[in-house]
């Protein structure tokens, strides 16, 4: 009789990870629409390693990017600082804190960064620079609540500001992330969903946009389309993220974790990735993803290792993704948990 529960039971499960599979035919749709697109970047390896397949699995600090629900699960204090060398010369840092504040809530505040090194202004008339420099960016700060409602479900929330910069101009907006996490004790099975980036549009503003807004004013040209390129207002990259992760085998020794996830964004397809993570002792973690529906993205792989020191939990985590014609890209952080 057990047996055959636990053949129905898996097979739900299985049916579970590939229902979102048909998720990534669906058309292109507002393709390049949005805004402030380094908020779709990881920040962190251990995700990145798996695919992005993590909704399901990050508990903790990690749960700041990928499900602020996780955060709920937090133990103590958490300190996450990361890092990734990024396609053309740009970088990604991240810090993230989280603390526990009783039995079932816990805050947590982040940080982002995506920048690159300065550019030599050029113009049609002096294209071999005209001696000044010109520099653009992104920030994103925020603050998260979360909270375990039952012994198998929490809720949570992020608020953030997004800031992103070049030369002169900038733009802002205030934006929401929601998350839920769902966890049983059969094979471990959890179910995360989360929606990101909710919020207003931006607009580019500055001296030099309002100065070529002026000069086209004064052409008096009808329907004159550089005034609309000039001030057009674009969306954030808001998103629908489900996913889940079983351990199909846990001992004293292993575990194996296979995880999945289907992601739909408001500026391009649906797509799914999927991960796996062998653990030997909790104290080295080898990683492996694949994601379908993504452009130039295939494979992932990375490793993550810890090591108590006192009362001190530290993890180190490499991440490594396959990024096609735009070359590699490489993800490293240090965790530690008080």
């Amino acid at each position: 009789m057990k047996s055959s529960l636990k053949i129905r039971v898996w097979m739900i499960v299985l049916v579970g990870l590939w229902s979102v599979s048909p998720l990534f035919a669906s058309d292109f749709k507002n393709v390049g629409h949005s805004g402030a697109n380094f908020l779709q970047i990881p920040v962190e390896p251990a995700g990145a390693a798996l695919g992005n397949s993590y909704v399901a699995m990050a508990q903790g600090v990690d749960g700041l990017y990928w499900n602020p629900a996780a955060v709920s699960f937090t133990k103590g204090t958490e300190v996450l600082l990361s890092t990734a060398d990024w396609i053309l010369d740009t970088r990604l840092a991240h810090v993230g804190i989280s603390r526990k504040l009783g039995s079932r809530t816990a805050i947590g505040l982040q940080a982002t960064s995506f920048s690159m090194g300065e550019m030599e202004i050029t113009t049609p008339f002096q294209p071999n620079g005209t001696g000044e420099n010109f520099d653009a960016g992104n920030y994103v700060i925020g603050a998260t609540y979360a909270m375990q409602l039952t012994d198998h479900f929490a809720f949570g929330a992020s608020i953030k500001y997004v800031y992103e910069y070049i030369w002169e101009a900038n733009s802002a907006v205030v934006a929401f992330d929601f998350g839920s996490y769902y966890q049983t004790a059969f094979y471990n099975l959890r179910i995360g969903m989360c929606i990101s980036n909710f919020g207003g549009s931006m607009e580019m503003a500055g001296d030099p946009i309002e100065n070529r807004l002026a000069e086209e004013l004064a052409v008096e040209e009808q329907n004159n389309p550089r005034l609309q390129r000039l001030s057009s207002e674009y969306t954030l990259p808001q998103y629908f993220n489900v996913g889940i992760a079983f351990d199909p085998y846990r001992s004293e020794d292993y575990r194996i974790t296979i995880s999945s996830t289907a992601n739909d964004p408001n500026d391009n397809q649906s797509r799914v990735s999927f991960g796996s993570e062998f653990a030997l002792k909790e104290k080295v973690m080898l990683r492996a993803g694949f994601k379908q529906g993504y452009e130039e993205q295939r494979f992932s792989m990375g490793i993550g290792m810890v090591l108590n020191i006192g009362s001190v939990h530290a993890r180190f985590d490499y991440g490594f993704s396959e990024f096609g014609i735009l070359d590699n890209i490489h993800y490293l952080s240090m965790r530690f948990g008080f």
